[in-house]
């Protein structure tokens, strides 16, 4: 039985892609201990061999272009095709694509499909479907959350909108080959990270009589086929999600019957790994640190702790809030003691967007500095109406990201400022943030290998702006490092982006939770760092116990 943590050096590129995709800091309530070994799991169903993954967050659709939530994000990767898998460290492996190259200017990739690849209908997977998928994607005639991912390739316009029906330049060569242009020469693995991460692939055949307006709202989703790993059999909203396993999936048939993906409150996880009723936890979701000590030592349960890119933040309202007074805050929390004592030290405290071991990381932003005193007279001296009562937005179900909230409470009081928390269900919290109906609000990201993958949320215009920024030179400077081929220039431009974040502080960057992975010793195989943990960690890989 593995019991370990994984130390930083192993993911200097930790990868957990989710490019401008929110999540909440996941964490747990008090509650009695759990029974000291794992009971005996029933794990048939009707003589089937079942598999039970459990996630906290909710689903919001099957529809992949037309989210941004991970909780989608997990079950769509069981049912659609990406062309790669992204690994922890950086590097990549196929998927859909068994290979890939780039031209020697570095503005045309190359992808060679698997041939193998069908959808669950028994139709093949072929280059149409990729280009019909991309078309989609950047379509004039709906406005897709992640048709940004678009603005790369040639014939799209900076929103990654085409420019004129089916412009984006994506074609297929062949039945299984397919070719993307980019607007310019960009580093590849830029792209690879920012594009596959979850550029999934959807069914040209099934889908291309339905208009692109019409598209997100079709009956499709409600009982999509796809060509991954599992087929989808039935769902209860904001409850599971059932699979029937793909035995003829072109990686590899999966080593259970079914698959059950299930909501489950992060108070409840470690409970449902010891009775046996959850076999998994999902990517996106982590223990409650109040559990981990326990799962550690009950026997049947195999624990990691995996440092990551992974980043909370409490997003300022720069319309509410000035630039000298959001200084002062900065320097007025103290996030030593979020990390010691509402982490119990399986974290690490953040100065931005990229942790301390990114390898873009820009160590003139150091050192985290905790000066209360600058701070309340920093205050003082901005002549800001202190009076005011100030709206702190935080998430149900998240007890780390609540308590984290009473903490900075606490702080910004010793500065003089009037906080009123407010709690709310996280896609309500998620709606009043866009709309800038707050003053704070926590919100996390995943973080990435890509040093701009925080670009989008201090972009002018895009939908993840949640701090109301105005002033577009974030952005620019963002977008034109994500455009640069030169990993050097990449580097300056990067650096001047860290620093203009810690100055303009429209986020206030405050610690980096590890991981804290768990699932049933009845489950081996699921490959160990690096790999794709973005996902699902490759179920098709997995082997499972009677």
């Amino acid at each position: 039985m593995l019991k370990k943590t994984i130390g930083k050096g192993a993911v200097v590129l930790a990868l957990l892609l989710a490019f401008a995709s929110p999540l909440f800091a996941g964490g747990s309530s008090e509650k009695e201990a759990a029974p000291a070994q794992a009971a005996a799991t029933t794990t048939t169903r009707n003589g089937e061999k079942v598999v039970t993954i459990a996630q906290i967050g909710n689903w919001d659709t099957f529809m992949p272009m037309n989210t941004t939530n991970q909780g989608s994000d997990n079950i769509i990767d069981l049912l659609f095709e990406r062309l790669m898998i992204i690994k922890t460290d950086g590097t990549f492996e196929p998927r859909l694509a068994s290979s890939w190259e780039v031209n020697e200017t570095s503005d045309v990739i190359t992808y060679h499909l698997n041939e193998n690849a069908k959808w669950h209908d028994g139709e093949p997977v072929t280059a149409q479907d990729v280009v019909y998928s991309a078309q989609v994607a950047s379509s004039a005639e709906y406005a897709y959350p992640r048709r940004i991912r678009m603005q790369y390739f040639a014939g799209t316009d900076e929103s990654g909108m085409e420019l004129s029906p089916d412009s984006v330049a994506v074609k297929a060569i062949d039945d299984h080959t397919v070719e993307f242009t980019l607007k310019q020469p960009m580093d590849p693995t830029i792209i690879y990270a920012l594009i596959n991460r979850d550029f999934y692939i959807i069914p040209y055949h099934l889908l291309k009589d339905i208009s692109d307006a019409d598209l997100a709202a079709d009956r499709f989703w409600q009982n999509p086929v796809g060509a991954g790993p599992c087929i989808f059999e039935s769902q209860i909203s904001g409850e599971r999600v059932e699979f029937k396993a793909n035995k003829d999936y072109y990686l590899g048939a999966p080593d259970f019957d079914r698959l059950v993906y299930r909501i489950v409150t992060a108070p409840n996880l470690l409970a449902g790994l010891v009775s046996g009723e959850i076999d998994v936890i999902s990517a996106d979701s982590s223990l409650p640190l109040t559990d981990w000590e326990a799962a550690c030592n009950t026997p049947g349960i195999t624990t990691e702790s995996i440092p990551s890119f992974k980043y909370q933040t409490m997003v300022v309202n720069t319309q509410h809030i000035p630039q000298e007074v959001r200084q002062a805050i900065n320097i007025a929390i103290n996030k030593d003691v979020l990390v010691q004592s509402l982490l119990m030290g399986e974290g690490r405290k953040v100065a931005g967007p990229l942790t301390d071991d990114h390898p873009y990381f820009n160590d003139a932003i150091l050192p985290i500095e905790y000066n209360p005193e600058k701070a309340k007279e920093m205050i003082a001296e901005s002549g800001f109406d202190t009076s005011k009562q100030l709206v702190m937005l935080t998430s149900t179900g998240t007890d780390i990201g609540q308590k984290t909230a009473v903490l900075i409470q606490q702080d910004l009081q010793k500065i003089g400022l009037n906080i009123q928390i407010q709690t709310l269900d996280f896609p309500t919290l998620l709606t009043n943030t866009r709309n800038g109906e707050y003053d704070f609000s926590f919100i996390g990201f995943q973080g990435s290998v890509d040093p701009t993958e925080s670009v989008p949320n201090v972009t002018v215009g895009y939908l993840n702006n949640f701090s109301q920024l105005t002033d577009p030179t974030l952005g620019e400077i963002g977008m034109e490092s994500s455009l640069v081929v030169d990993p050097e220039e990449r580097h300056e431009l990067m650096d001047q982006y860290q620093v203009l974040i810690k100055e303009q502080v429209p986020y206030v960057y405050l610690y980096s939770q590890n991981i804290l992975f768990a699932h049933s010793d009845r489950i081996t195989g699921i490959p160990e760092p690096p790999v794709d943990l973005y996902a699902n960690k490759c179920v098709w890989l997995w082997k499972v116990a009677d």
